[in-house]
């Protein structure tokens, strides 16, 4: 755990292996997380509308399990937007947003 969804315009001018790797670097970089525990992935949206003008997104979720401080969830968000900010042009509407899961219903194998 976490779960890494990296949604993203499909417009987008980027290397998506770099967009992919950077996030992946990024939460690695927060030492919040076992790395073997990490799972990161791309979805691409085929069109988009943004009330800014502008043409391009990458929306950043991040599914945690319940636990985290919120000031750790804090810096992990404010990581991740600023590892965006530095390959991305000024162009492109940045977000992110740790979830919490819930322990008792989320379940894998």
């Amino acid at each position: 755990m976490p779960h890494i969804i990296i949604e993203h315009s499909k417009t987008l001018d980027v290397c998506l292996s770099k967009l992919l790797s950077s996030v992946y670097q990024s939460v690695i970089d927060s030492k919040l997380f076992d790395i073997t525990t990490i799972k990161t992935r791309l979805i691409e949206y085929q069109a988009c509308l943004l009330g800014d003008d502008r043409e391009d997104f990458v929306h950043v979720q991040i599914h945690l399990l319940e636990g985290r401080t919120q000031s750790q969830k804090q810096i992990l968000s404010e990581l991740v937007l600023s590892e965006l900010q530095h390959i991305l042009s000024d162009g492109v509407s940045l977000s992110v947003h740790p979830y919490d899961l819930d322990p008792t219903i989320y379940r894998k194998n």
